[in-house]
């Protein structure tokens, strides 16, 4: 019987991406996080406790000692960097000013090192392989190929594995050449949907949408609560903020669809122009746009309940990014929300570690 494969998470958040690898067979040894909350969900969800603290002060030897194991003596290094200083919006409204966490790209390519797995597993926003990004990917890599770990890439889409949501997002998959052997292999998952266009064609099934992600949950109010489902609970809009929503059409309307005198101040001063996902409706028929960690606020992006009059709940959000109903999460509102948004997807998790495990 092959071995079981181990894996450390670092930037671990709430555990998406070691619960996906865990669906897929491999072992999670070790994790570290900053966030307090989000070490709290990871333990109770994945069985470890990570340790808590700035990975800048937490050495590759620590995290090892910490996992009971040897440099060298882990299969993989899994790494989600926060990635908000190479979004889009960050992009938008500070264009390519620095960040202070641009950094923490060199330190997880410094810790994996350390740690010396046999394969390093890397994901982040389009956006950064543009701009001031794409120096901080190419030091990266050329950090890691100088240890003779080489790689392989693309862009991979959310929905294109079963997650009912736009999220395109980078992986990188780097493996030491004389470290893989027949079990573990540097591989790119295969497609499991398709767009709904396309589907038949390719003899998948289409993209799982946003009725088939939340339309069972119960009807909401803006403040209302489900007393038996865990964080299905609506923001208390304001009466203003009602109004805007309130005017904005079911299924897919934005906030160019209303009346000129519940434009934003921003907006009428720009004729109109200006970010349509602002005050934007989601569409049952389709995805939902990516999850972020102010998803629950209105006036943050095409939040708003297709059919109701109200921000999507975090319990919605949890169930666009695939999290199950039964995954505990812990902390504020406000921490939970921002938990999911920053998370892998733990079906996509799943889809990558199965590619790269091929069990006989």
């Amino acid at each position: 019987m092959r071995p079981q494969p181990t894996l450390i998470d670092l930037f671990s958040g709430c555990g998406g991406a070691s619960w996906g690898f865990k669906e897929a067979g491999f072992k999670i040894v070790a994790a570290v996080d900053i966030d307090h909350s989000a070490c709290k969900t990871y333990a109770a969800n994945v069985g470890v406790q990570p340790i808590e603290g700035d990975l800048r002060h937490i050495s590759g030897k620590q995290i090892l000692e910490k996992a009971g194991l040897k440099r060298g003596g882990v299969d993989v290094v899994v790494g989600c960097p926060p990635c908000q200083g190479f979004s889009s919006l960050r992009r938008t409204r500070k264009r390519d000013l620095p960040d202070h966490r641009d950094d923490l790209l060199m330190v997880f390519a410094r810790r994996a090192i350390e740690i010396f797995p046999r394969m390093v597993i890397f994901e982040n926003v389009p956006g950064i392989m543009r701009g001031r990004g794409k120096t901080f990917v190419r030091r990266f890599i050329r950090k890691l190929e100088k240890h003779r770990y080489f790689p392989i890439g693309r862009l991979l889409n959310a929905a294109d594995f079963g997650v009912p949501q736009r999220r395109k997002r980078l992986i990188i998959i780097f493996a030491r050449e004389e470290a893989v052997t027949g079990d573990l292999l540097p591989l790119l998952p295969r497609e499991t949907h398709a767009h709904p266009d396309v589907a038949r064609e390719k003899g998948l099934p289409p993209w799982v949408t946003v009725h088939e992600g939340i339309a069972d949950l119960p009807p909401l109010k803006s403040g209302e609560k489900a007393p038996a489902i865990a964080l299905h609970e609506a923001t208390d809009h304001g009466e203003k903020v009602l109004r805007i929503i309130k005017g904005i059409p079911k299924d897919g309307g934005s906030r160019k669809n209303l009346p000129k005198h519940l434009w934003l101040p921003c907006h009428k001063k720009m004729g109109g122009k200006g970010a349509e996902s602002v005050y934007g409706r989601m569409a049952w028929a389709d995805l939902s746009p990516t999850i972020t960690s102010r998803c629950v606020i209105a006036a943050c992006g095409r939040f708003i309940h297709p059919s109701q009059d109200r921000a999507i709940t975090p319990r919605e959000a949890a169930r666009l990014q695939a999290f199950d109903d039964d995954y505990n999460f812990i902390g504020s509102k406000e921490s939970i929300t921002w938990q999911i948004g920053n998370a892998m997807p733990p079906k996509l998790a799943t889809v990558i570690g199965k590619a790269i495990h091929r069990q006989k």
